[in-house]
């Protein structure tokens, strides 16, 4: 018998439908499915608070150069605060004459710690785009030192402190300047009566004239005492003399009479504020700082041991200096960075709690908020300092050559 092949039975394909993604099979999303929610979900938490933006939203990159306000922007949370509107900022710190006197060609703002410096950079860059000045907030120079140093000062009446184990004390700044005229020295003012023993000569110390805010600050106080409560002016000129260049003889004589005043610190240290908070009090007794910088300090201290640092004092010059700081941007782009710090509510509260006085919204005073955060934080408030007249500014050309004469700068 033979069979016919075209009888037989024709092939069975089998078609199988296409296997799903391993991320969808049930074994791996039994295994993995929880974990996996959580991290979409933790992905999802930070974006919405703004925590990670990049690569998801492009970010500001600028550049600043400044001295002692750098403490704002290496600031931790402001730094957070920050990237929440998509700019992060790289600073260069340096002192805000030093800042003033170099090319700023790869910046693309400053902050300077006051007008002077500002000024300079003004003028440097009188044909070059310059934005707004901004003055976000204020911080006073002051002295700081340690009780025993200010109860001294005080029993010899170049002091007074604010009440009963006060943390500051009124400097009368003529008083201050005769001890250090007279080469008084701690000992001989009585610090052994405190429990210390002192033999270096009774000054404050300040960082480089030549380069920062504060030390050319506190040069402008010696001098207007020195001058008999003058600002030192440009020399008249004898009348129908030809012009020329200002005549600044007054002001180097004058600058020659201050200079040992600062000269007797010997050479000048860096950063002030992080010895006055970390070195032995005998090192250097009293020291040239800003006010945020000691509030700061203070309130950190409050946070970790329920108690403000009853050991360190400020002391207050009778004739004050208001310092000004101000923010330039060198280039467009930084001027959405100026708007920020000068008026987003979150950004003034921290500037507060690292010890500036903000001056925003317009009508309200540096000192009525600030004082009143500092008794939200439990700490005593520095009345004494809410003093608005202040002592007079030179003109730069003034300044500039005091600078120069005191400090034997280039």
């Amino acid at each position: 018998m033979t069979t016919d092949s075209s009888l037989r039975e024709e092939p069975q394909l089998t078609i199988r439908p296409k296997p799903s993604a391993f991320f969808l099979r049930r074994r791996f999303l039994r295994s993995f499915g929880p974990s996996l929610a959580v991290a979409v979900s933790g992905l999802v938490a930070l974006l919405l608070a703004g925590t990670i933006v990049v690569p998801f939203q492009q970010t500001l990159v600028l550049r600043g150069k400044m001295g002692s306000k750098s403490d704002l922007f290496e600031d931790a949370k402001v730094q957070e605060i920050l990237m929440r509107h998509h700019i992060r900022v790289h600073v260069t710190r340096a002192g805000s004459r030093d800042a003033a006197t170099h090319d700023l060609s790869q910046y693309d703002f400053v902050f300077m710690s006051g007008e002077p410096a500002a000024s300079l950079i003004r003028r440097s860059r009188a044909n070059e785009w310059t934005g707004t000045a901004r003055q976000p907030f204020t911080s006073p120079i002051v002295l700081a030192t340690y009780r025993r140093y200010a109860e001294t000062l005080a029993r010899k009446e170049i002091a007074k402190p604010a009440g009963q184990n006060a943390l500051y004390y009124t400097l009368d700044t003529e008083k201050f300047i005769q001890a250090m005229e007279q080469k008084q020295t701690w000992d001989s003012l009585g610090v052994g009566a405190f429990g210390a023993a002192n033999g270096n000569q009774v000054l404050a110390q300040t960082s480089n004239i030549c380069d920062s805010n504060s030390g050319a600050t506190y040069l402008i106080l010696l001098a207007f005492l020195q001058n008999g409560r003058h600002v030192p002016v440009v020399d008249p000129q004898p009348a129908g003399s030809p012009s020329g260049p200002p005549n600044l003889s007054g002001a180097r004589t004058l600058a020659n009479r201050v200079k040992p005043l600062v000269a007797a610190q010997g050479f000048p240290s860096a950063d002030l504020s992080e010895s006055y908070a970390n070195l032995a009090e005998g090192d250097k007794p009293i020291v040239v700082i800003y006010e945020h910088q000691y509030l700061a300090m203070q309130l950190r201290a409050k946070a970790q041991s329920g108690q403000p640092d009853q050991d360190r004092v400020l002391l207050y010059p009778k004739d004050n200096i208001l310092t000004k700081p101000q923010f330039l941007a060198l280039k467009p782009e930084a001027e959405r960075l100026g708007d920020l710090i000068t008026f987003d509510p979150e950004l003034q509260r921290r500037a507060m709690e690292l010890g500036f006085g903000v001056a925003t919204p317009a009508g309200s005073t540096k000192s009525t908020r600030l004082y009143e955060f500092l008794r939200e934080q439990g700490l005593p408030t520095p009345e004494i300092a809410d003093n608005d007249s202040t002592t007079p500014l030179p003109d730069n050309l003034v300044l500039e050559e005091m600078i120069k004469t005191v400090g034997d700068c280039p």
